[in-house]
C-alpha cells in the first residue's frame, strides 16, 4: 500500500478539514459522507432521476388535461 492510497487530511480541501465554511457541523458530516465510495454520484443521480420522473409525470398530466373531450 502506497502513501497515495490513504485518504489523509492533506488530500482534502482545507474547508473540509477545518469546517470553517460550513453552516454547521451537520453540513460538514454530510459532505464527508458523500465523498465515500461514490455516494456523491449516487446522490446526484437520484436527484436527476427524480427530476426526470417529475417532468414525465407533468407531461402525462398535461396530455390528459389537454385531451379533447369524448363525445
Amino acid at each position: 500500500m502506497s502513501p497515495t492510497d490513504k485518504k489523509s487530511s492533506a488530500l482534502r480541501p482545507s474547508h473540509q478539514v477545518s469546517g470553517k465554511d460550513y453552516p454547521g457541523e451537520w453540513a460538514r458530516r454530510i459532505e464527508l459522507s458523500l465523498d465515500k465510495e461514490g455516494r456523491r454520484a449516487l446522490f446526484y443521480g437520484g436527484l436527476f432521476g427524480a427530476f426526470v420522473l417529475a417532468v414525465v409525470i407533468a407531461a402525462l398530466i398535461g396530455v390528459v388535461v389537454d385531451a379533447p373531450p369524448k363525445i
